[in-house]
């Protein structure tokens, strides 16, 4: 049944994303191959100036002009779209399908509740890390259509910028940080979806304003958060003299028990303190 609820997740809000990731994609090349134009194009010979070309030259620039600048705002809008729309994914499908109406129909399948966390868990972390791959990939293709005459013209430079990427990255495997760091995202995307659940849950056992209640709980336990991170960072020597390899792992160590908390929190006011609609 878990697998059922993961495919109704996915199916549910499928074709919106696959609609902006495509939507992303598109527009990225569109702006790529506008700007390797730009890049490209010669420059008026003087020649054109003094005949008189000067003002339909600065016409015909002002109207590309805009209209670039408005691909370029939309492909920003769709980029931020992809995130809003997973945030907004996260908050709005736990929130209608548990404490909301559609709740009595979600208590009624035969799923626990540890099951439709995870789903909801599950999804929301897969959209997240979608949207942020989408977005690097984007902007990759961008700059490299973009950019592509630059580069094969500078070619050796280009090798010898990338050998020295690869040694970075070498040294970063050697030093495990390049694992801390993924770690830590996957940990902290978990540890904010989980955050937003209980939030939700909290808000959801008042009558009224729930929605400013949960709000309210999310600002409130992420400034704990903060504090919590700042005073170990404060135990262990401060900014400068902290050990940070220590700290790091200490801090996905935290980050995982409040996740934890945040987890069997929500599950607890579901099983023992639900309030529906």
């Amino acid at each position: 049944m878990f697998g059922k609820l993961l495919k109704y997740e996915f199916k549910a809000v499928g074709k919106w994303y696959l609609g902006l990731y495509a939507a992303a994609g598109l527009l990225s090349i569109i702006i790529g191959l506008w700007l390797q134009n730009l890049i490209q194009r010669p420059e008026a010979p003087l020649s054109d100036y003094d005949r008189g070309y000067q003002v339909g030259t600065t016409l015909a620039n002002t109207i590309e002009g805009v209209v670039l600048t408005a691909i370029i705002i939309g492909f920003a809008i769709v980029i931020a779209g992809l995130f809003l729309s997973t945030l907004f994914l996260i908050i709005n499908r736990f929130r209608k399908n548990v404490y909301g109406r559609q709740g009595y129909l979600t208590m009624t399948l035969p799923v626990n509740s540890h099951q439709i966390i995870l789903s909801k868990l599950t999804t929301g972390f897969v959209w997240s890390l979608l949207s942020g791959i989408t977005t690097i990939l984007c902007l990759s293709i961008l700059f490299f259509i973009a950019f592509a005459p630059t580069l094969n013209e500078n070619l050796g430079e280009v090798m010898r910028a990338l050998n020295k990427a690869y040694q970075e990255l070498t040294m970063l495997a050697e030093m495990n940080l390049g694992l801390y760091y993924i770690i830590s995202l996957i940990v902290g995307t978990v540890n904010s979806i989980l955050l937003i659940y209980f939030a939700i849950s909290l808000g959801q056992l008042f009558k009224d304003h729930r929605t400013l209640l949960a709000v309210v709980f999310y600002f409130a336990i992420n400034f704990v958060e903060g504090i919590l991170s700042f005073v170990l960072l404060a135990s262990m020597g401060g900014y400068v003299g902290a050990p940070m390899p220590a700290y790091s792992i200490l801090t996905i160590i935290l980050s995982l028990l409040l996740s934890v908390g945040y987890y069997f929190g929500t599950y607890y006011i579901m099983t023992n303190k639900l309030n529906l609609q």
